[in-house]
């Protein structure tokens, strides 16, 4: 096995990771919508392109050269379809003639021997994937922006500029005998546009926060290389290669990381969704159903008669003026509320007590470590509280 397959091999097998990554990630929040389901029909035909290019690299199979062609061809469809949903209007027709067109045209071009079709079917593939990309980036900058919702403009002008920055990687992609590369990059370009995918989800960052990360990426990458390649000796066949794969390992590093930022924000939501989806017209079923949630999984609902044997006027005192009480917060407090607080946390190995209820009188009582170190988890722990309180004032004020 020659170095450049091998290179060429690591980073396919990092896109297609990078892709099922995200396609996960996709399918956990919203599996159904049909925008959704434009861009699962894009990334697995992606992931399909570099596990069947990969399959026949190292086997020569001729129904995995065919599959990888075929994918291809699928890929400017895929492009067109998605913009369709991104800007919610149909392409021109010449522009759906021309993507339906080729990835039929490559689906039957795919079965001919390689000695008959190529090169002409590897030109004609990158004519057709030059093209029809072209035709989704005029789309894109000639949309009405005012039809679309601010959130659906960021999506576009994100995948615009993927579109922008990858271009030039995918090409590389496209070898023949008189352009050998020293490696492709396409997979690069797919797990950066991964990249920007996920940053979707993450609205505080902007497209000069997304570009700005790529830049500092590549260039520790680069230097990494460099690094490696002096420490070695390696010619500039053999930096390209290795920069490329240190790049591809990074990329693929940091998707994983934002994912999972992604489903820890998505979790830590959960107390929102609590309000605005369960019930809130009796205080034990809010309760209850509170407890089924991540963030206070396993709180404890603490009757007044379990707590007969301390100093309840006192308790109620502390509750009505700190409703929210953290275990940390002892310091803060005189000496009999300190000690009690100290006391109630300690028995229920509590991070946080909550009043939910004065009539009767009702805590909760919860181990949340990780709220420390999230003052957004905290908040809505404080909007939960409020909550709960209400509703059985509400119920308290409704009862004859």
């Amino acid at each position: 096995m020659i170095a450049p397959t091998i290179a060429d091999t690591f980073i396919s097998l990092a896109a297609f990771c990078g892709l099922i990554v995200l396609i996960r990630t996709i399918r956990s929040f919203d599996a159904e919508s049909p925008l959704t389901r434009r861009f699962l029909f894009g990334l697995r035909v992606l992931a399909a392109l570099m596990v069947s290019r990969v399959l026949a690299w190292w086997t020569g199979l001729f129904v995995f050269e065919a599959a990888t062609i075929i994918a291809a061809g699928l890929v400017p469809l895929a492009t067109i379809i998605l913009a369709e949903g991104l800007m919610r209007r149909h392409a021109p027709r010449l522009t759906k003639w021309i993507a339906a067109g080729g990835a039929a045209t490559f689906a039957v071009l795919a079965f001919l021997p390689t000695s008959v079709a190529d090169p002409w079917r590897f030109l004609g593939l990158f004519v057709y994937q030059l093209v029809t990309f072209a035709l989704a980036g005029h789309m894109a900058v000639t949309r009405d922006r005012k039809s679309l919702s601010r959130a659906e403009n960021q999506a576009v002008d994100r995948i615009a500029l993927s579109l922008l920055l990858i271009l030039p990687l995918l090409v590389t992609d496209f070898r023949s005998t008189y352009i050998d590369l020293p490696v492709r990059l396409g997979g690069v370009a797919i797990l950066f546009l991964c990249w920007l995918l996920i940053s979707l989800g993450q609205r505080a960052a902007s497209h000069r926060d997304s570009v700005s990360a790529f830049v500092i990426l590549t260039a520790v990458a680069l230097t990494a290389a460099l690094a490696i390649g002096a420490e070695n000796g390696f010619d500039a066949a053999a930096f390209t290669r290795t920069a490329a794969i240190v790049t591809a390992a990074a990329l693929l590093g940091t998707l994983w990381n934002d994912t999972i930022s992604l489903r820890t924000e998505h979790r830590r939501q959960s107390l929102i969704r609590h309000l605005a989806e369960d019930r809130i017209d009796d205080t034990l079923v809010f309760l209850k159903e509170l407890q089924n949630h991540p963030l206070v999984e396993g709180a404890l609902l603490l009757e007044e008669a379990e707590l007969a044997d301390l100093d309840l006027a006192g308790l109620k005192r502390l509750l009505a003026a700190r409703p929210l009480l953290r275990a940390t917060e002892t310091a803060d407090l005189a000496q009999t509320d300190a000690e009690l607080l100290a006391w109630l946390t300690e028995k229920y190995e509590a991070t946080h007590l909550m009043l939910v209820s004065r009539k009767p009188f009702r805590l909760i009582a919860l181990n949340m470590p990780s709220v420390s170190a999230t003052p957004g988890a905290e908040t809505e722990l404080k909007v939960v509280q409020r909550m709960a309180l209400l509703i059985s004032e509400r119920m308290h004020d409704r009862d004859p």
